[in-house]
């Protein structure tokens, strides 16, 4: 069975966030693998997108998927866009008005983010992993939203399945990577035992915060405790496998 994760914040819009379960995917990339950069077999991920393509109800539409690369890059899709020249530019954000064009990324611990804007009608989906999020990833998004006309105020924001904080060790040259950026970010890290743990989720908040954005509705799901859910990144790395699935995270008007 295919679990699919939604927020009460974007009832107004078909949108998921999905875990793992209820694809053809098999072995380290079962179930409900998307990522074509994995050695899954290309005939699996087709058979996943058409599952989740039905699951939204959004079978006789296009969804697209960036080239994520932990960049600040957002495209904005129009009538105008060539998908084909989009689609090899390095992205992680994707912005749309158009109806019939759903967007989504994918993760395994980094943060997806879907938000709407009912009034302007547009959508948003946001790949924010620690290095795009650090970069301005949701700075530049709200900002390209501003400079199309939208109040960004009134956007509603859900944050999908994120490796938690007390599974987010990282080493003390992390933590001064971003206190160097602002002395004000070491807020973010909690530590414990001379450890320091990450807090990806509140860093995110905070940058919308910034923007006068306060719609969030964080579903709490961490990828890395909850196997049987969802991939993480960093629980292949922990158990020495070789690779991972990506999961789907997806909205269309």
């Amino acid at each position: 069975m295919i679990n699919m994760f939604k927020s009460k914040k974007l009832q107004s819009v078909r949108h998921g966030f999905f875990g793992r379960s209820g694809g053809v995917s098999t072995g380290l990339y079962s179930s409900l693998n998307f990522s074509e950069k994995t050695t899954d077999r290309k005939a699996n991920i087709y058979a996943n997108r058409a599952l989740v393509m039905d699951e939204l109800d959004i079978s006789d539409q296009k969804v697209f998927f960036p080239n994520q690369q932990h960049t600040s890059n957002v495209a904005v899709i129009d009538k105008k866009t060539n998908f084909e020249k989009v689609s090899h530019k390095p992205v992680d954000a994707v912005i749309t008005d158009l109806k019939g064009i759903g967007v989504g990324i994918l993760t395994a611990d980094c943060c997806p983010i879907l938000a709407h804007e009912s009034e302007s009608g547009f959508i948003l989906a946001i790949h924010a992993g620690w290095k795009g999020a650090l970069a301005g990833i949701c700075e530049n998004s709200l900002n390209s939203l501003k400079g199309l006309g939208v109040d960004i105020r009134k956007i509603s924001v859900a944050i999908g399945p994120t490796i938690s904080t007390k599974c987010y060790e990282v080493q003390s040259d992390f933590v001064e990577g971003f206190v160097k950026t602002d002395s004000s970010f070491e807020k973010f890290f909690i530590k414990k035992d001379g450890n320091h743990f990450f807090d990806l989720t509140l860093f995110i908040e905070s940058r919308f915060n910034l923007f006068g954005v306060y719609d969030i509705d964080n579903l709490g799901l961490c990828t890395y405790e909850n196997p049987e859910l969802f991939f993480s990144n960093r629980r292949a790395y922990h158990k020495s496998e070789r690779d991972f699935g990506r999961m789907a995270s997806i909205i269309s008007l």
